[in-house]
């Protein structure tokens, strides 16, 4: 007999129970023999196939996927759509994941249809080998899209999981596909190379009639999605779209946007970091596309002055300074500390940066890069946390600034700036569990982020 949900804690722990029990029995690492999207299809099959007779557009790539996901379902609902957006990981509730314009799905829609889910979940559960496992993004994305289903979404974006091909959200037919920046990033499970990564991310692009939208690239990722996207409708930044005129400044990032059909001046975005402003035009680009022409100006500059996008280099403080970001690996840290640098270029602000990376990303990488921004460096790690975190991070950040501390958890760090040091600017980084600590500990909710 099957036990009713009465809490969201227990389909949370449905939707991760079925990885947990495999976890210990795999012994591959690659995508292509561990992943089994074909149980996400099952599972929706299952369930009704409510993602059928909807309209998909997914998104992938290894820098900027969730905010350029966001900058997609902001304009779109803003343009008078529907749009339902899923991305992951979350960082303070589970069902951040989930959203309808903004708005999270409530706890009592998810735990209803938790229920919904639960008996397909079982039946499919109850034929697995040992080693073989309904993926979490899988099982979620089945409560997604039987909350976009009933409430009739014109549209859903959908971040996609790690790589793209194997990924669970790939079972859902999308007509349009958008490639974020790609750059070296789980190599043991997508790789072995830039390469192999870079066809993992396009398999997102399903058939000759999907719509694909390639942000920024390194010159040697662009040349292998050249050589493998010779038939579909393709835009490239750079080519049909691009952002100029970027400007960062500590309350936001300024920029033109230009496309084949329009131009649009002077937008700002309240979020932080050049990059953000490709995400906004890889946006433009396919809403244009949507609306078959030019968007309103005044509508865009309306959209992205209101959008938020917690987490990603994200101001949650002006005194001091404060700054969010979720980098885990030096690439991505580098972003982060470009910024750093626009915002404090003559070094004038003393810097403190709190790194919480578990012991199996890059954290290395990420303390060497934030050091060469940053005038203290603190280790921690978040409350509350499933991973690991490394038991030398200390010894690491000591190569770099010797007078490096370390602290049990983020309050903690936290609490020793506020008593004991000079720090103008506050830089947290780290896995999206830490990044969601700090959203707490400074009283942000998560779960209403507006059109």
């Amino acid at each position: 007999m099957i036990v009713e949900f009465t809490s969201q804690a227990q389909v949370e722990d449905m939707i991760y129970s079925s990885y947990l029990r495999a976890i210990n029995n795999i012994t591959e690492t690659l995508d292509g023999q561990v992943r089994r999207p074909e149980l996400t299809r099952e599972l929706l099959e299952l369930v009704g196939n409510p993602d059928r007779d909807q309209q998909y557009i997914l998104v992938t790539g290894s820098k900027g996927k969730g905010s350029t996901s966001r900058f997609i379902s902001s304009l779109l609902s803003h343009l008078g759509y529907k749009v339902g957006l899923f991305t992951s990981p979350h960082l303070v509730d589970f069902n951040e994941r989930i959203r309808i314009d903004g708005r999270a799905i409530s706890a009592e829609d998810f735990v209803r249809l938790g229920n919904v889910v639960r008996e397909g979940f079982q039946t499919i559960e109850d034929q697995l080998a040992a080693d073989e496992y309904q993926g979490p993004v899988g099982v979620g994305l089945a409560i997604a899209t039987l909350y976009f289903k009933e409430n009739h979404t014109d549209f859903n974006v959908i971040e996609c999981g790690r790589g793209g091909r194997f990924d669970d959200t790939n079972v859902l037919k999308n007509d349009w596909a958008v490639i974020t920046p790609i750059m070296e990033e789980h190599v043991a499970n997508l790789g072995p190379d830039l390469n192999s990564i870079t066809l993992h991310k396009l398999g997102i692009v399903k058939n000759k009639a999907t719509n694909v939208y390639i942000s920024k690239q390194k010159s040697s990722v662009l040349a292998t999605i050249k050589a493998n996207l010779t038939s579909n409708t393709v835009q490239y930044y750079e080519e049909q779209f691009w952002a100029d005129s970027i400007a960062i400044t500590p309350v936001g990032t300024t920029f033109n946007v230009q496309t084949n059909q329009a131009g649009y001046p002077s937008l700002t975005i309240p979020l932080l970091g050049q990059f953000q402003a490709l995400n906004a035009a890889t946006a433009v680009a396919l809403c244009e596309d949507i609306t078959s022409g030019p968007l309103n100006r005044e509508l865009v500059l309306k959209c992205f002055a209101q959008l938020q996008w917690p987490g990603r280099c994200e101001v949650i403080c002006h005194d001091p300074l404060t700054i969010i970001d979720g980098a885990i690996h030096k690439e991505s840290a580098g972003y982060l500390a470009e910024l750093i640098q626009l915002v404090n270029p003559d070094r004038s602000r003393a810097v403190t940066s709190i790194i919480g990376v578990p012991k199996d990303k890059d954290y290395p990488g990420v303390i060497e890069v934030m050091s060469s921004v940053s005038d203290q460096l603190i280790i921690t790690k978040p409350d509350i946390s499933h991973l690991s975190f490394p038991t030398d991070a200390l010894h690491v950040a000591n190569r770099f600034i010797e007078q490096s501390y370390e602290f049990p958890y983020l309050e903690d760090a936290l609490t020793h700036i506020q008593t004991g040091s000079s720090s103008e600017i506050i830089v947290i980084v780290g896995t999206q569990t830490f990044i969601g600590n700090a959203k707490r500990l400074f009283g942000q909710s998560l779960l209403d982020i507006g059109l």
